[in-house]
């Protein structure tokens, strides 16, 4: 059997609408979504890419390109703003477009004590059958009859 692979949605097109939606502060999956793609398209488009496989490799350094140059703005106007004392829209988009450099960290102390409780159970076998009868009581039950009380099939 021969397996023909489906052409690629990935034009130069659609990498400079995907530059320029990253540019504008779109997540990740917002710029999947407006180019008609799924999120797991678009992760599997940049690991192709990180990859060196063509033509994802020039999505992932576009796209790796716009977010650095969208930092670096951003950064600008933070430096800017906060000369001027307006800093809290700007620093709103850094936490949350980078928030793996800018998010808020928060933390919280646990204790916590794990207890174990063991019980020993000693159970006496009220039942003397052997293994052999109880096995054949079993089979028993499970080949009753599924008619209604009263009804033998005409065979």
């Amino acid at each position: 059997m021969i397996i023909i692979a489906r052409k690629t949605k990935l034009t130069d097109e659609i990498i400079d609408i995907s530059v320029e939606n990253v540019k504008n502060c779109l997540t990740q999956a917002a710029c999947a979504q407006a180019i008609g793609i799924s999120y797991e398209t678009w992760r599997t488009w940049l690991n192709l890419g990180r990859e060196g496989k063509e033509p994802y490799a020039r999505f992932y350094i576009r796209i790796q390109e716009a977010e650095a140059d969208l930092m670096k703005d951003l950064l600008k106007q933070v430096k800017k703003r906060a000369d001027m004392g307006d800093l809290p829209s700007i620093t709103f988009i850094l936490e949350r477009r980078f928030s793996s450099e800018w998010g808020r960290t928060t933390s919280q102390n646990v204790k916590m004590t794990s207890e174990n409780v063991n019980l020993n159970y000693d159970y006496k076998i009220k039942d003397k059958r052997t293994a052999d009868e109880i096995r054949s009581d079993i089979l028993k039950k499970l080949t009753k009859s599924t008619y209604p009380p009263g009804y033998e099939p005409k065979n």
